[in-house]
């Protein structure tokens, strides 16, 4: 179920304060991350494989000698395998982690009231999205990072322990 966030004013009492969210696609779906944890936003180039690993991990890359685990985020939410040939990685504090997806289309500066929060249910389908938000006519949906990369350790655990 979707709900609006509570307007919350800044000190001087203005309207909501803009945050910003890099918007993608992944198989004609649009997703969004908020811009402050992405560190860029790059081609594909060499994978290297990883024995022992979900099957939504591609392998890793190799980012200005950073090592990154390359997620395909098609897979890991919508169960469909992805050709896609760009990354988002994340920024190295966050986690070491980059997202396979199709392309970027916008970063989208959007007031916090139209973004509409999504209450998680035991019973949703994916609880990796958070919420939601409408950008030039489309619905965009959030993915909780925590929550994605909760799950992606999880899996690895499960997957090692075999």
């Amino acid at each position: 179920m979707a709900e609006k966030t509570e307007e919350m004013p800044s000190e001087e009492g203005a309207a909501d304060e803009l945050q910003k969210f890099l918007v993608f696609t992944i198989r004609d779906e649009r997703y969004a991350l908020p811009s402050g944890i992405i560190g860029e936003v790059a081609v594909l180039e060499k994978v290297f494989p990883l024995p022992l690993v979900p099957d939504y991990v591609r392998g890793m890359i190799n980012r200005y000698s950073i090592p990154y685990a390359l997620i395909d985020i098609s897979r890991f939410l919508q169960k469909d395998s992805s050709d896609a040939s760009k990354v988002i990685v994340l920024k190295e504090e966050v986690e070491k982690v980059a997202f396979l997806i199709d392309d970027v289309i916008d970063i989208a500066d959007l007031p916090s009231s139209d973004l509409l929060k999504i209450e998680k249910d035991a019973n949703d389908f994916d609880s990796s999205i958070n919420a939601c938000f409408e950008w030039k006519k489309n619905n965009v949906l959030c993915l909780d990072t925590e929550e994605v990369i909760g799950r992606i350790r999880k899996d690895f655990d499960r997957e090692v322990s075999k």
